[in-house]
């Protein structure tokens, strides 16, 4: 019983120690608290108490209280991305590194898995792999959401943190966590290399057939495009199928130059700016174009931005035939503007609309032929059964528009 005793009394000892410790730790943390706190009031009783007066509240408290110290500069770069993130997901800002990666990338040369991404509904989400890239032969699709990068969370995450988490030397891997929807998280482990992107690939499928490939609209793919159906034409080519499938965008002006291969009048697209101010785009007439040689343009989900402009123009105008899948959505522009210290800016800068004046954004355009694809097949044997439909479309317009002719000419 005795011992119970001494037990139970260096309990209570023990306990009012901890209790002693305890409360000289709150009122010491409560004084250092209401010293802080006496700091930042006056502004607060003035009545005049702004978020930019919190602003500098929150950098005093993180410079001076926070539990380890904060570089300057981090907390600046934060707070500006902060911002951008806060108005939309195709806003946001780039240091230099990153800006200077930006660049090299629309060079068509950079270390990496090869995909484009967005953030979509605050989700790191693929907008498409590029072809014959390790992220295309992992079996990444457009509209997986990447949940986490070598395991860290991407919900926290900038867009441009996760390019740099991604990019990096040939043969080193990464692992990316994927949520499909309508099946449990996974795993995708791959493979780095250089990613060389061939913009613009042509084939003849048949005899009479021309196949392009755009892969992205960077600078002067208009004018290679112009030359790829220049040379299919020279080929024998008597229709054209224009894949802009995965294709995320790229330049405006570039989109321009690309339907103005196949429009030879009229308003491309239209970009509506913050103040109402209109600038209509209209075809280039400084590209050669040809308004009657049979055309598809195969979309799908992938198929974002300029090539939703493209596309749109192509339907409004009855210029050809759409074939795929909805595409992505975006119906916004966004302008880079550098900043002095070699960062840069991503800005939504406008809106714009199809010829017939619809606003695609977070909608898509429709394809008048909608086919899915094959996945499976694809994945097991590389066949498209996209493709195959398109190929087969185009053989019935190629025999429309020749009994066209000839009935013409009385033949």
């Amino acid at each position: 019983m005795d011992k119970i005793r001494k037990i139970l009394k260096n309990r209570k000892v023990f306990l009012s120690l901890t209790l002693l410790i305890l409360f000289s730790f709150t009122f010491a943390a409560a004084a250092q608290n209401g010293a802080v706190q006496e700091q930042i009031s006056e502004k607060q009783q003035a009545n005049d108490y702004t978020k930019a007066d919190a602003f500098q509240d929150v950098m005093f408290l993180l410079q001076n209280y926070y539990v380890e110290d904060v570089d300057f500069e981090t907390l600046i770069e934060g707070a500006i991305d902060g911002m951008l993130n806060k108005v939309d997901r195709y806003s946001y800002f780039m240091s230099p590194s990153e800006y200077k990666e930006m660049q090299q990338e629309y060079e068509g040369h950079y270390g990496g898995i090869g995909i484009v991404i967005t953030m979509r509904d605050n989700k790191l989400t693929i907008v498409s792999p590029i072809k014959n890239t390790p992220g295309e032969k992992a079996g990444l699709r457009a509209g997986d959401i990447i949940s986490a990068i070598d395991g860290k969370e991407t919900t926290e995450m900038s867009q441009m943190k996760a390019v740099d988490m991604m990019r990096g030397e040939e043969g080193t891997e990464v692992t990316l966590t994927i949520d499909r929807g309508d099946e449990d998280l996974f795993d995708v482990k791959i493979t780095r290399k250089d990613i060389e992107v061939p913009y613009v690939e042509t084939e003849m499928k048949t005899e009479e057939i021309g196949y392009i490939s755009l892969a992205q609209f960077i600078e002067n793919v208009g004018k290679d495009v112009e030359k790829a159906v220049a040379d299919l034409k020279a080929q024998g080519a008597k229709g054209i199928i224009l894949d802009l499938r995965n294709n995320p965008g790229g330049l405006l002006n570039e989109s321009i130059d690309v339907a103005s291969v196949f429009l030879d009048k009229g308003v491309v697209v239209s970009v509506k700016q913050k103040d109402e101010t209109e600038r209509i785009l209209e075809v280039n007439q400084e590209i050669n174009s040809d308004t009657q040689i049979p055309l598809i343009v195969l979309i799908n989900k992938g198929s974002a931005s300029a090539s939703e402009i493209v596309a749109g123009a192509v339907k409004d105008y009855g210029r050809g035939k759409l074939m795929g899948t909805t595409t992505f959505g975006k119906g916004v522009v966004q302008s880079i503007v550098p900043l002095e210290d070699g960062s840069a800016v991503s800005l939504t800068t406008a809106r714009y609309y199809t010829p017939d004046g619809n606003y695609i954004h977070e909608k898509g355009i429709e394809p008048e032929t909608k086919i899915e694809l094959d996945l499976e097949a694809a994945q097991e044997d590389g066949s498209d059964n996209q493709l195959d439909r398109a190929i087969e479309e185009m053989k019935n317009m190629i025999f429309v528009r020749e009994f066209q002719d000839k009935k013409a000419a009385g033949e």
